[in-house]
């Protein structure tokens, strides 16, 4: 499913759990800006418990560091039994696709919010993970997070990316109005539709391809 994205903004730091320390709590959009605020200065050591679903591993790894998000948790809920759940079974929907390296969970309900996670393989034996948290308004707005590390299996840590990072903000925030955005569940490329209101034409859409080149990502005008 696509939504519409506007670009986050960083708050200050909190207490674990959506506390201030001034005891207000904050919601899931507020919790999803506190960890932009502190991922690009935190390394993380990706645990090995499932060996042969690197991927789950990310996830497991990513979601326990920050567990202020509510699809966090439910990713983890996920990750002790894996499978294709719905709402009515869970209070979330999973969406996992161990071949090609995707999995999503998404608590559905009025204020639509999910955490999705996947992966390229780099020429040098690396891993470029990409995390995308979202939180939607009644099927309208959506804010985002949008995340990268790098996977060296040697050392089996997860790097944030801060290259990739500003370069595919800096594309997604170059265009006038707001995004669509898929994270890729089949190929390699991120895809993405500007949308923006003109009064003399009404809502005007434009598709891009975000094309992984091994080592990053260069814009290309999709099909209209």
């Amino acid at each position: 499913m696509k939504h519409l994205i506007t670009i986050l903004l960083l708050l200050p730091a909190i207490t674990m759990w959506g506390q201030e320390d001034n005891g207000v709590y904050l919601d899931d959009f507020d919790q999803v800006e506190v960890i932009v605020s502190k991922w690009a200065d935190k390394p993380l050591r990706v645990k090995n418990t499932f060996a042969k679903v690197p991927l789950r591993n990310f996830a497991q790894t990513f979601c326990t560091q920050y567990q202020n998000y509510e699809p966090n948790h439910a990713m983890m809920d996920y990750l002790k039994k894996p499978g294709n759940y719905t709402w009515e079974e869970k209070g979330y929907y999973s969406e996992e696709d161990v071949r090609n390296g995707y999995l999503k969970i998404d608590d559905g309900g009025q204020f639509d919010h999910s955490t999705e996670i996947c992966y390229w393989k780099r020429p040098n034996g690396h891993a470029l993970i990409g995390i995308l948290m979202e939180k939607g308004y009644e099927g309208e707005t959506i804010r985002y997070a949008l995340l990268f590390y790098d996977y060296n299996p040697k050392t089996g840590m997860m790097t944030p990316d801060m290259e990739i990072w500003r370069s595919v903000n800096q594309y997604l925030q170059s265009h006038k109005g707001s995004c669509f955005i898929d994270l890729p569940r089949e190929g390699k490329n991120i895809t993405f539709t500007s949308v923006y209101w003109d009064p003399a034409e009404d809502f005007i859409y434009h598709n891009y391809i975000l094309r992984w080149t091994g080592n990053g990502f260069v814009q290309e005008k999709g099909v209209e």
